[in-house]
């Protein structure tokens, strides 16, 4: 009898205005051609991508990761000169029709923000006003095209700050998915506890295995399907401009690798609506600001 095992989430993060246009729609018909539904976290606003160029000068790890993943190449020269060498183009808002489509064919639909990069690498600096004006534009973003508040949001880059759980928790999500490994519960960062649901990415991107070195595609599946701890759910980390693009056959490769584990493929909101729903409810956690191997700057993870 084959081995039962916890559900995977796939969880698609829309990072550009090139990732939105054409990242997308080859997601959507990979998934439909397999038949499984996604959870799509999508940036709203402007796409200032050519601003993380001064990573190269701040950030450890950052060239190492460009120079290994074929960052030109795998993005493309017009989203990486977008936000100063060109003009800044609209990620999901420039795309209704196609934000629509996504929830039409059963996808779950949250938000990853509103200008990607001004949250990835200046949170820290910005204070609880400006952080709820990205929360408040790219839910009035949503809103316009979906005709309903969102009921989730992924932080760009996995990043959080006490000042913006606090703003996040105003919004009365259903959850977040904002923090890296461990379990799905409530983060206490820095003496703020939150009060939003986490469910946490708890495995690895390919950009990160790319980044150490990896090559083979069938290994970086394998690695991205193997267990990580106990959670409820292994949520699988994608993004429309890797696995939407040329590194669409390592996506292939997962999906087939789901379906040879007999496991079966959820959407984070299911997943959240089972656990706020279940006897025992999500325990706090301990979060801290960790670097990951694979990855420059830190991401919201558990302490311990």
């Amino acid at each position: 009898m084959r081995a039962t095992h916890p559900p995977f989430a796939l969880k698609v993060d829309v990072d550009t205005h090139d990732g939105m246009r054409d990242g997308v729609p080859r997601l959507l018909d990979a998934f439909a051609r397999w038949g499984v539904r996604a959870s799509f976290f999508l940036a709203f606003g402007p796409d200032n991508s050519v601003k993380a160029i001064w990573n190269l000068f701040s950030r450890r790890g950052f060239l190492t990761k460009m120079w290994r993943t074929g960052a030109p190449r795998l993005y493309g020269w017009r989203t990486i000169a977008s936000g100063t060498l060109l003009p800044a183009r609209l990620v999901a808002l420039r795309f209704p029709d196609l934000v629509r489509r996504i929830a039409a064919e059963g996808h779950e639909v949250g938000i990853h923000g509103w200008d990607h990069r001004l949250w990835q690498d200046h949170l820290d600096e910005l204070d609880e006003t400006r952080i709820a004006e990205q929360y408040a534009r790219a839910c009035e973003a949503f809103e316009t095209i979906l005709g309903r508040a969102p009921r989730a949001s992924a932080a760009p880059a996995w990043y959080q700050t006490p000042a913006s759980l606090r703003v996040q928790d105003a919004l009365g999500l259903l959850y977040a998915s904002d923090a890296r490994g461990g379990t799905p519960g409530y983060a206490e960062l820095e003496g703020y506890r939150s009060t939003t649901l986490q469910i946490p990415t708890t495995q690895p991107c390919l950009e990160e295995l790319l980044t150490l070195g990896e090559r083979d595609l069938e290994s970086c599946a394998q690695r991205v399907l193997e267990p990580r701890g106990n959670p409820p759910a292994r949520v699988i980390p994608l993004h429309a401009e890797v696995e939407g693009g040329r590194w669409a056959g390592f996506l292939e490769r997962v999906v087939r690798g789901i379906r040879n584990a007999g496991a079966t493929v959820r959407t984070l909101e299911e997943i959240a609506r089972d656990l706020l729903g279940a006897d025992s409810p999500p325990l706090r956690f301990r979060a801290a600001r960790r670097e990951l191997p694979g990855r420059s700057g830190r991401v919201l993870a558990p302490a311990d």
